[in-house]
């Protein structure tokens, strides 16, 4: 890995920047230590029970924070306290896997770590479905090593998992472009891939273009939609398909020039400063800073 591609993912940019805080004079520089304080500064919105949290208390408008300091700033209302001090799980700012992902690559960059979000898709939820899903890779011992900040005991007891989830082995997480390739060439069935009720081509397309977001440092909320950001119940059209061909051998490559690139110059790819976001209380356009 050129040594330009590990400087481009160890300085944050502004979905990921964390202006100082009193709060962070005590974050960890260890890479379990700071995994472990993203773990208890949020609360998974799906896994609330498994914590002793009822349903009616989560806040569940919480899930549309945006930015790392925008997290950190909520979790500072809920209890003004360094990062490290341990928190009950109901003052623990409501999140999904995307936020366990985007504060935990903020917390590596800011030591200086190269770190990147990843879209795309756990293979440890269900034993026959691949579920949407987001977690970090960071740069060590010369290679990405995949970890899934949200994995913390409680949730690895009950999932049973016989693998790190810190250090994963291949095959349990497939970002949006393996998963869109490996459905292309007819190895996997793109029908178990998605959430809720979404599953198909449809959703994978989706994930394809949030990867690739990521890998250009702009980690949006998965109901975001933009330029190719269409129904993930429907299938691409013959055009989208040839380009999402194309996006996909792209971030599997990992070609930072090329990613890069592709993304400046389609204006299919690069988020605009204004999408809509597909909130639980209805569709919102939302200006952005880029």
């Amino acid at each position: 890995m050129r040594e330009a591609t590990l400087d481009y993912y160890r300085t944050p940019d502004w979905m990921t920047d964390l202006p100082y805080h009193p709060a962070l004079g005590e974050l960890p520089t260890s890479v379990d230590g700071m995994r472990e304080v993203v773990q208890n500064l949020l609360l998974h919105r799906e896994w609330a029970g498994a914590y002793g949290v009822d349903a009616d208390a989560v806040r569940v408008e919480e899930q549309n924070l945006r930015t790392a300091s925008e997290v950190l700033a909520r979790a500072m209302e809920l209890r003004e306290d360094p990062v490290p001090v341990t928190r009950a799980p109901r003052e623990r700012v409501v999140s999904i896997c995307r936020h366990f992902a985007l504060l935990h690559t903020a917390f590596l960059r800011f030591r200086g770590i190269p770190a990147r979000v990843r879209c795309g898709f756990g293979g440890y939820f269900d034993a026959e479905k691949w579920y949407d899903h987001w977690i970090t890779e960071r740069w060590e011992d010369g290679r990405w090593v995949r970890d899934d900040p949200q994995m913390d005991g409680v949730q690895a007891g009950i999932l049973g998992l016989d693998f790190d989830p810190h250090h994963q082995p291949p095959g349990h997480f497939l970002t949006g472009g393996e998963a869109w390739m490996a459905a292309r060439r007819g190895e996997v069935d793109p029908a178990v891939f998605g959430i809720y009720d979404m599953w198909g081509l449809g959703f994978i397309a989706g994930n394809v273009v949030n990867d690739f977001a990521c890998l250009n440092k702009v980690e949006m909320l998965p109901w975001d939609s933009w330029g190719m950001m269409r129904d993930p119940r429907r299938p691409p059209s013959k055009a989208a398909m040839k380009v999402l061909d194309d996006v996909a051998a792209l971030a599997v490559a990992d070609d930072l020039d090329a990613i890069t690139s592709r993304y400046r110059e389609d204006r299919r790819l690069t988020v605009p400063p204004t999408v809509t976001s597909y909130t639980d209380a209805g569709p919102v356009r939302v200006r952005l800073p880029v």
